[in-house]
């Protein structure tokens, strides 16, 4: 695990809600923030997430991204205030095993990453940043990926591979993606 978090997460379709990668059917999603840490125990390398969720910085904050009907986790995400860079940084974003068609070869929802990112964007505003984001990506080939897909800023300030989503672009995203945040936001 990198000391600052590496952003490692696809972002394969854009869509307002998850959709079914095999039936297509739409899913309402709803997004609320882990209060115990001991809830994220069950999310490790050893059940297929790619960081051992348990284990990431205190003072992080970890929200969750679930299907409404059910509860079902889709997604992670951990996010802190960077209040010198008036952003919110983004430290890991995962989708749920079953969702990561690079690992595992097939996906049950499409729109997972894309959330993520809008939830890191949605968080910026509540917090005053106007919706501006960074983070650092894995590698120069996600890195590249963040830019086309969402236009986000090469800002490598930090890390040779970070990014920058300024207020136009989060605002495209927060036009795009629908959920309901449930409980503390």
């Amino acid at each position: 695990m990198n000391e600052y978090g590496l952003l490692d997460i696809w972002i394969d379709d854009v869509v307002s809600c998850l959709k079914d990668a095999e039936t297509g059917e739409l899913k309402d999603t709803v997004v609320f923030r882990v209060e115990t840490r001991s809830f994220l125990k069950g999310y490790n390398k050893k059940n297929g997430w790619h960081i051992n969720w348990y284990d990431i910085a205190k003072d992080e904050e970890v929200y969750v991204l679930a299907l409404k009907d059910d509860m079902s986790v889709q997604g992670l995400i951990a996010l802190h205030r960077d209040d010198d860079a008036k952003a919110v940084f983004m430290s890991y974003a995962c989708t749920a095993p079953h969702n990561n068609r690079h690992d595992t070869g097939k996906q049950k929802y499409l729109g997972v990453g894309g959330h993520l990112f809008a939830i890191a964007s949605d968080k910026s505003m509540q917090w005053g940043y106007g919706g501006v984001t960074h983070g650092f990506a894995a590698n120069k080939e996600l890195f590249d990926h963040y830019i086309r897909v969402f236009n986000a800023e090469p800002l490598c300030f930090m890390h040779v591979y970070q990014i920058l989503i300024n207020e136009v672009a989060a605002k495209k995203l927060l036009e795009v993606y629908n959920y309901e945040w449930n409980g503390n936001t």
